[in-house]
C-alpha cells in the first residue's frame, strides 16, 4: 500500500480540528480541537492560513502562515508554526512545507519568509540553517498578563 502526499490548506472546521494532534505537539498549551479552531478563527481574519501535508487524508505536517507588511521586512511570508508529526520527522514534509510557502510568498510578491524559533530549538535551528535560512536578529517580548 502506497501512501498518498497531498499539500493542501486545512480550510473546513473539520479539516482544522484533524490538525489538532500534530498542532499540538508544537502548542502544548492547545486543550482541544476546539480550542485550536476558536484560535484559527480570530487569527483568520489577519490572514492566518494552514497548510498541511496530508497522507492517506490525515494531516502530519503543518505550517501555519500569514502575509504581512512591516518597515523592516516589506512585504513578507511569516510563519507562525511549522510542525512535523514526531512518528514523519526525517520525510522531507517540513521542507515541502517551506518550499511552497517560499512560492505563495513569491507569488505574492513578498521579499522574504520570516519565522521565529526558541533559542534552545536547537534541531529546529539546524533544520532552518540547511534550508537556507539565516539568524539575522534576536526576538525579544514580555509577557504583559
Amino acid at each position: 500500500m502506497t501512501d498518498t502526499l497531498i499539500l493542501r490548506h486545512a480550510e473546513t472546521d473539520a479539516e482544522l480540528m484533524a490538525c489538532f494532534d500534530v498542532m499540538r505537539q508544537l502548542r502544548p498549551h492547545l486543550k482541544s480541537s476546539d480550542d485550536l479552531l476558536a484560535r484559527v478563527a480570530v487569527q483568520r481574519p489577519q490572514g492566518y492560513r494552514l497548510l498541511a501535508v496530508w497522507s492517506d487524508g490525515r494531516p502530519v505536517a503543518l505550517a501555519g502562515y500569514r502575509h504581512l507588511d512591516n518597515l523592516i521586512h516589506g512585504r513578507f511570508v511569516y510563519v507562525d508554526d511549522l510542525i512535523t508529526d514526531e512518528s514523519g520527522r526525517g520525510h522531507g514534509y517540513g521542507e515541502r512545507l517551506l518550499s511552497e510557502l517560499s512560492t505563495l510568498g513569491r507569488a505574492q510578491n513578498c521579499e522574504k519568509l520570516v519565522l521565529d524559533t526558541a533559542l534552545a530549538n536547537a534541531l529546529a535551528q539546524r533544520f532552518y540553517f540547511r534550508f537556507g535560512l539565516l539568524a539575522r536578529g534576536l526576538h525579544f517580548s514580555m509577557d504583559l498578563q
